[in-house]
């Protein structure tokens, strides 16, 4: 089983990321679905694995690239923040947009509220925020996704 990290709109918080990162050390990688707020390079510096990272509609000076599209462990891969797709109306325009990019698994951020929903056809994440959770129990979450052999993907919302 491949283990992975998944945070989203820290703006600029990073402290409890990384310490959850430091506490994951079995971790083979960390997804990130923007709006970091130009802490960017200290987040890439400070995770041993590889680092997926997109663009929020905060991160105005960031490098990183609006989506990214990619396989992984058998799986095709879509991250997004979310603004561009509406996600704030819901995720129909975000599905469409996955399934345009091939992907079986789309992840997205921008609500700060976590949401999973998987079917046969594609899976949705969104982890919440790390810093500023807007869901009703206002505890800050992130994700933990397993990617297992046979395919099988387990995600895991986690509160801190």
């Amino acid at each position: 089983m491949a283990k992975y990290l998944v945070f989203s709109d820290s703006h600029g918080r990073d402290e409890k990321m990384l310490d959850i990162i430091k506490q994951h050390k079995e971790a083979e990688g960390v997804f990130f679905l923007g709006d970091v707020e130009n802490h960017g390079d200290r987040l890439r510096n400070s995770i041993p694995g590889p680092v997926y990272m997109v663009r929020g509609n905060c991160d105005w000076s960031s490098d990183a690239p609006e989506y990214l599209v990619f396989p992984l462990h058998g799986h095709r891969i879509a991250m997004t923040h979310g603004h561009r797709q509406h996600v704030v109306g819901g995720v129909n325009i975000l599905k469409y947009w996955a399934l345009e990019q091939e992907a079986d698994i789309v992840m997205y951020g921008h609500t700060h509220i976590p949401f999973v929903e998987q079917t046969s056809q594609l899976t949705i994440l969104n982890p919440g925020s790390i810093s500023k959770p807007r869901q009703g129990d206002g505890i800050p979450t992130y994700a933990v996704i397993d990617f297992a052999e046979g395919g099988e993907v387990q995600i895991e919302i986690c509160k801190i």
